[in-house]
């Protein structure tokens, strides 16, 4: 009906309107999405850029661990010299231990400094590997989007056609429903003129029916009476209308009657 193809083509439109918003939300998540995958680069490009900075330190760190080791090496053999000099080289001595002992602590903690960027290194290159594949993720994420909102496009663009055909089809189905209606009424007032028409049929064929009957009665009578025709008298023959009105008296005399009370009562 009419009124189903209404709510068909209202659903289809509802479609269509949600079609669009999902096109629309499907375009925004495209473009977070290409956002996120520029971010996550510039985070890649960050961490590498740590990790290298951490071998730098490393290196340097390296540097400090063998100037503490040379250090070390000189007050030892500059409390060696400070041995061999005796009473003079007693204070020097000192000064060597001193040395010596503060190279030993720049080596401890140039390699504990080594150790915590080995392991900060170490952190950061997971970091990278995580980031990157993260990275990776979020572009197979941003394909899968792209596709999907290409999908959405198409199915929006179908319902919209699909509603643009229902509106018309509706159209059509309401003007096809106006006709109808018209038709009905016309049929309706044709059986209404055909059943009055009928009616004054039937009527006019009983006047004419009781009309015929009682006019028929002279001339079923008047071909039975022998007396009508006797060709051997001669006045018949001088007078025909004298004698058909001596003759027929029985029933020529009736007719005229007859015919008179029949057109009375029609």
């Amino acid at each position: 009906t009419v009124a189903a193809l209404g709510e068909v083509t209202g659903g289809v439109n509802r479609t269509a309107d949600n079609a669009g918003q999902a096109r629309k939300t499907a375009d925004s998540a495209k473009v977070k999405a290409q956002k996120g995958g520029e971010i996550v680069a510039e985070a890649v490009t960050a961490m590498n850029a740590i990790e290298g900075s951490s071998q730098q330190i490393s290196q340097i760190i390296g540097v400090i661990d063998e100037i503490a080791f040379q250090t070390n090496l000189l007050a030892l053999n500059a409390g060696v010299e400070a041995a061999r000099a005796g009473e003079a080289g007693k204070g020097f001595a000192v000064v060597a231990q001193e040395v010596r002992a503060l190279a030993q602590r720049s080596a401890e903690a140039a390699k504990e400094i080594k150790g915590l960027i080995t392991a900060s290194s170490e952190q950061v290159g997971r970091g990278v590997e995580l980031v990157s594949a993260s990275g990776k993720s979020l572009d197979e994420i941003l394909a899968e989007v792209a596709g999907m909102a290409e999908i959405v496009a198409a199915i929006a663009d179908s319902a919209r056609e699909q509603a643009t055909s229902l509106r018309e089809v509706s159209g059509a189905a309401d003007q096809m429903d106006k006709v109808t209606q018209q038709n009905a009424a016309m049929v309706e007032e044709s059986t209404a003129a055909a059943q009055t028409l009928q009616a004054e049929t039937d009527g006019l064929a009983q006047a004419i029916a009781r009309f015929t009957v009682k006019g028929a009665k002279p001339a079923a009578v008047a071909p039975a009476r022998p007396a009508a025709v006797k060709p051997a008298q001669p006045k018949a023959a001088s007078k025909p209308v004298a004698q058909m009105r001596s003759t027929g008296t029985g029933g020529a005399a009736r007719k005229p009657a007859a015919e008179d009370q029949s057109w009375e009562e029609f």
